[in-house]
């Protein structure tokens, strides 16, 4: 399954562009209606032979379960995940292909405006997203002016290009209008950083999701609670916004029903009360507080959508995977 939602990193890097390609042209091409009917057959299918990633959603939803109390979810019901991912992974590919309208989004009563202002002022932000929903529904609004915003932005993403470049050059292949920049997290240095900072300056957004540690840099993390257990969250996104000291926001597209055939999408977006505007000494206090603040965040949503989390490994022995 591709989509970013990682089953594995073996799993995802698949040796050939074909299939990949094939469905976005079927998305491309076909009716909404009938894509989202062929998802619900060829999920139960994947379902039946997905023994790892049913047992870490079933594992995932009984610590949420103990946590609060028997509230949420009601019932384990891992297969409803999966479908949820399915869907959310062929949302993806309509939103690359331009098929997602800024306009259908619900939003709230959040901290949106004050984003949308700051853009128009021409300055930009931080966006900490996650695995839970689909960011990527909103990331790729950008490439059709589809934000709410009166004039074009820049958006630079940062997420593993293991993961990512096959998808990327796929679509292309169909969109050639799609812009996507893309940074690895694991070839960041000064310069990039450099580059990052020009960005936000200029009124850009710099994309990260903030629930997955790097392979490659596994012993730097934070230990936070979440859910009642402790779990490792990446030094280096918290970090990044300590480099940048651009505002920070965190940003969830959350689908209003897990498994509806045609779903509408919130767009959740609150601003981060920490920021760094501090010495030097006080900086590392005010990375973990930022990182404390995104997961006491994090977890609400997951409480309020449980069937839309899309780690599928053990996330409290060791928060592996790429951040992409």
């Amino acid at each position: 399954m591709s989509g970013n939602g990682h089953w594995s990193d073996s799993q995802e890097v698949v040796s050939t562009n074909r299939p990949l390609k094939f469905t976005l042209l079927l998305i491309k091409f076909l009716p909404a209606f009938l894509v989202h009917l062929i998802v619900f057959p060829v999920s139960f299918f994947f379902y039946l032979g997905a023994k790892s990633a049913r047992k870490h959603v079933e594992n995932f939803q009984k610590q949420m379960q103990l946590y609060t109390n028997g509230e949420t979810p009601k019932k384990i019901n891992s297969y409803l995940t999966i479908l949820s991912f399915a869907l959310s992974v062929v949302e993806k590919m309509e939103g690359w292909l331009g098929k997602t309208k800024y306009k259908n989004l619900i939003k709230h009563d959040d901290d949106l405006q004050d984003l949308i202002s700051l853009l128009e002022s021409g300055k930009g932000a931080y966006l900490i997203g996650s695995h839970l929903g689909n960011i990527e529904l909103m990331r790729s609004l950008s490439s059709f002016c589809e934000t709410g915003v009166s004039k074009k932005i820049s958006v630079t993403t940062i997420m593993s290009m293991k993961v990512t470049s096959q998808f990327n050059n796929t679509l292309k292949e169909i969109n050639p209008e799609v812009v996507t920049n893309v940074i690895d997290p694991d070839s960041i240095g000064p310069e990039t950083i450099f580059a990052l900072q020009n960005e936000v300056e200029n009124g850009g957004l710099v994309v990260i999701t903030g629930d997955r540690t790097s392979a490659h840099n596994g012993k730097r993390f934070i230990e936070r609670e979440f859910l009642g257990r402790t779990a490792e969250f990446p030094y280096g996104v918290f970090l990044i916004a300590s480099l940048l000291k651009a505002p920070v926001f965190f940003v969830f597209g959350i689908r209003t029903k897990s498994a509806a055939l045609f779903p509408k999408n919130n767009m959740f977006v609150e601003k981060a009360k920490t920021d760094f505007n501090c010495s030097r000494a006080e900086t590392k206090k005010r990375i973990e507080k930022l990182c404390g603040e995104y997961v006491t965040t994090l977890e609400k949503y997951c409480i309020k959508y449980p069937n839309q989390w899309y780690n599928f490994f053990d996330f409290w022995q060791k928060n592996g995977g790429e951040n992409g």
